[in-house]
């Protein structure tokens, strides 16, 4: 173990019967029990730590206040008269200030039997000199204890060591350790050295000599470098015995070391498997499907991709599954001993599995090897086909179904005009007989029932008639093969009334339709066909967000800002999230999958819109509903346009 600070005030009490060292905030650092008894009747000197306000007051108290700030300034006294308890007689004492590594510190000293009269010279010399002695003694051991290092230790040596000596200003330091040289070695004849024996070895020591020939070492100087030097070997074989630590730790590195030789002799012994096993591992890692490697318990040895880490289930790693799949590749090999192909979903990805089995020396199988496909655009594009050959096949056949009704539909509002016609001649006539005959009934109705509904009924008719008419020539002009150019005059509003009229049947079950279309909105060229499948997309699938349980609204607004037409529809359905809303637009994402989406409808309708040099744009909230605005880019050089009234009937919402 090595000398403490502990050690050191035991050293300075057999020296002094009164000692008091404070540091620079005010608090004890040290009190001599002698001096604790004669201030504060404490016979245990139980004082160090605390704050010299709360131990001394009246006169000892100033006196310290008084001693302490005039030292700081290089003013103090070198000689006090300490005031004891009531009755006690003063106590001349010594003071000495020093600075260490931690701050400046203050010592007052003196003996039992010490009195102004009885103080000499030589004695108070020697006194003052064996405090410097202690005081530099207690300065290097502080120091040894903070120093990060021997090399910064003896760097700052020197400062430690002259304030020990009676001639400080001439003091030369120059220090040896571990063939390592600190400071210039003096040349005078007469100096002070020191050996540091560590163990046994002699690893270095440390000479002070005076920087001329005519100044004589004390032998107090001697005996405390002869102290400083065994508090320093103490330290020093304890930072010895962590380098023997040290030592150990880096033998056990230079074993490893050995070991990671060897280990790379056996490498070189195995260089043949190793390129063999490269170079299979380049082929597997530039394979640009899926493959894993799969032990019989289903256990992932081996992907070539980062996606997956192996070591896991095959279903936990591929399907984030917690059970073996339905289908499982694995189990159908062990059985069969060969090679299968099939196709499996997950969630709305398709992937086509092709599994191979690996057999072991006595033709057993011993895991399989996987390769997985994913074919999930390959099935859209072929539904999108299909769905492509049905509209073309639909559009034939609503031409042919078109022609069909139009002709006994032309039958019907030819008769229904002469019908009319003949009521004007023919009511005159009844209504004359009515009068005389009052009992009189046409088609079991009561003549005035009868003649008050039937013009309204043959009218009722006429419209039918002319509806059909517009739906058949909507339907057939929808279906039309299109050229795709942007070459037509389109009014929106014409449009609007068309596709709402066109999806009235998939629509009205479950939602109110409602216009408010601008009454002067400008043309723009586009695409009329186009522009109807938009609208039509747009108001389908607003009618299939409202919730079963409720009628919905869906509204429909036109207007003109001088510089684009903007179409709003409105729903007030089940509204979208908001990681929906980022992909609404992306081809083949759909959250109607199960009732036959294909995910296609909305990435149309973008194309489209951006054909035509608009944007959409799509704001949504839970449970709320869903707004889609579409605005089309118009240069019109009136730019006076107003918007009219409301336009809502009844006949444009059935």
């Amino acid at each position: 173990m090595g000398v403490t600070i502990e050690d050191i005030y035991r050293l300075f009490e057999k020296s002094f019967d009164y000692l008091l060292i404070l540091d620079d905030r005010g608090r004890i650092a040290h009190m001599s029990v002698a001096l604790a008894k004669e201030t504060t009747g404490d016979e245990n000197g139980g004082v160090s730590g605390r704050i010299v306000d709360d131990v001394f007051n009246g006169a000892s108290l100033d006196i310290i206040r008084d001693t302490t700030g005039k030292l700081a300034t290089g003013d103090g006294p070198e000689l006090i008269i300490w005031k004891t308890r009531p009755g006690r007689p003063s106590i001349p004492l010594r003071v000495v200030t020093e600075t260490t590594a931690s701050g400046r510190l203050f010592m007052f000293w003196g003996n039992r039997f010490a009195t102004l009269e009885n103080l000499t010279y030589k004695d108070e010399w020697k006194r003052i000199e064996r405090a410097k002695e202690l005081a530099c003694i207690y300065a290097v051991a502080e120091w040894i204890e903070v120093s990060m290092s021997t090399e910064e230790f003896f760097t700052h040596l020197p400062r430690y060591l002259r304030d020990g000596m009676h001639y400080p200003e001439h003091v030369i330091v120059f220090s040896v350790y571990q063939e390592r040289e600190y400071g210039k070695k003096p040349d005078a004849e007469r100096f002070i050295k020191t050996d540091l024996v560590i163990e046994g070895h002699l690893r270095g020591s440390i000479y002070v000599a005076y920087d001329t020939n005519d100044l004589d070492f004390l032998p107090e100087e001697q005996r405390m470098m002869d102290e400083i030097t065994r508090t320093l070997v103490l330290a020093l074989e304890r930072k010895e015995l962590k380098g023997s630590i040290d030592k150990r730790q880096h033998e056990l590195h230079r074993e490893r070391a050995k070991l990671d030789t060897l280990n790379s002799y056996m490498d070189r012994i195995n260089r043949g498997f190793e390129e063999s096993k490269t170079r299979l591992e380049t082929i597997f890692q530039a394979i640009p499907d899926t493959v894993a490697i799969i032990d019989c318990e289903r256990n992932v040895i081996m992907t070539n991709t980062d996606k997956y880490v192996p070591g896991d289930k095959c279903y936990k790693t591929f399907f984030d599954s917690d059970r073996a799949c339905l289908d499982c590749r694995l189990a159908k090999i062990l059985k069969q001993k060969a090679p299968i192909t099939l196709e499996i979903q997950h969630g709305d990805r398709f992937y086509e599995a092709h599994a191979l089995p690996i057999f072991d020396k006595n033709h057993h199988v011993d895991g399989i090897i996987e390769f997985y496909r994913d074919i999930s655009d390959k099935r859209n594009y072929e539904q999108q086909l299909q769905q492509a050959d049905k509209l073309a096949s639909l559009g034939q056949l609503v031409s042919g179904i078109g022609h069909e009704i139009n002709n006994p539909n032309q039958f019907i509002r030819g008769n229904v005009k002469i019908i009319a016609q003949a009521m004007e001649d023919i009511l005159p006539l009844t209504d004359a007989y009515y009068e005389t005959h009052p009992g009189l009934k046409i088609a079991r109705l009561n003549y005035d029932f009868f003649r008050k509904h039937i013009v309204t009924l043959i009218q009722d008719m006429a419209n039918g008639s002319e509806r059909i008419k517009g739906i058949v020539e909507s339907l057939k002009r929808f279906a039309r093969k299109d050229e795709g150019l942007l070459i037509d005059k389109v009014d929106l509003n014409v449009i609007i009334r068309e596709s709402v009229r066109l999806a009235h049947n998939q629509i009205h079950k479950s939602a109110d339709v409602e216009l408010e279309l601008a009454e002067t909105l400008p043309e723009f060229k586009g695409n009329v066909q186009k522009m109807e499948q938009v609208i039509i997309n747009l108001i389908i699938n607003a009618s299939q967000a409202i919730p079963e349980q409720r009628r919905g609204v869906i509204e429909v607004l036109t207007e003109f800002d001088d510089t684009d037409v903007v179409a709003q529809i409105r729903d007030n359905g089940s509204g979208m999230s908001e990681g929906t809303i980022k992909q609404v637009f992306d081809p083949f994402f759909t959250t109607k999958r199960a009732r036959g989406g294909t995910g296609l409808g909305l990435s149309i309708v973008y194309r489209i819109v951006e054909e035509h040099g608009g944007t959409i744009a799509v704001s949504s909230t839970i449970g709320e509903g869903t707004t889609f605005t579409i605005k089309i880019p118009h240069t019109r050089k009136d730019s006076k346009v107003g918007t009219g009234a409301a336009e809502s009937s009844s006949g444009e919402q059935q």
